[in-house]
């Protein structure tokens, strides 16, 4: 009985700085870091978002804040790379910021593929004139021999 009294504390812990907890995610926060924080388990962590109609939501919209947060970080890295030692680091932690950006937010940073498909009108446009030219022949056939 008495992990039903922690969870219960846990959960209410979170529900008293719910929007401390949204802020920090989207502040860039991870989430294990937000547990430390405040002092929950994972299997509390999302519990506790699933708990309410609409916190997913609101988790969500965080982390695309967040997402946004360190995609525009990355432009801040760049300019401030003067020291030619410091470029391959600064790539670095660029490279990882879009990756993360990629998988938090993929509608918006991820890797854009083409579609799958390719289509060669080149042959269907000589079938096309293929068809012309028959149907030509066929129609000046038939006037030659209506004379």
């Amino acid at each position: 009985m008495s992990g039903n009294k922690t969870t219960r504390k846990e959960m209410v812990r979170l529900d008293l700085v719910e929007m401390d907890v949204f802020d920090d995610i989207a502040a860039g926060m991870t989430v294990l870091n937000v547990q430390k924080k405040y002092q929950c388990s994972n299997r509390i962590f999302y519990t506790w978002i699933d708990k309410v109609p609409g916190r997913r939501d609101d988790y969500l919209f965080a982390r695309k804040s967040f997402a946004d947060h360190i995609a525009e970080e990355t432009i801040s890295i760049a300019d401030s790379s003067i020291d030619p030692g410091d470029a391959q680091i600064n790539k670095v932690r660029i490279d990882a910021r879009r990756w993360l950006a990629s998988k938090v937010a993929p509608e918006q940073y991820g890797e854009k593929s083409a579609p799958a498909i390719s289509i060669n009108l080149q042959s269907e446009h000589l079938q096309a004139l293929k068809d012309i030219n028959r149907e030509d022949s066929i129609s000046i056939s038939h006037s030659d021999s209506g004379d």
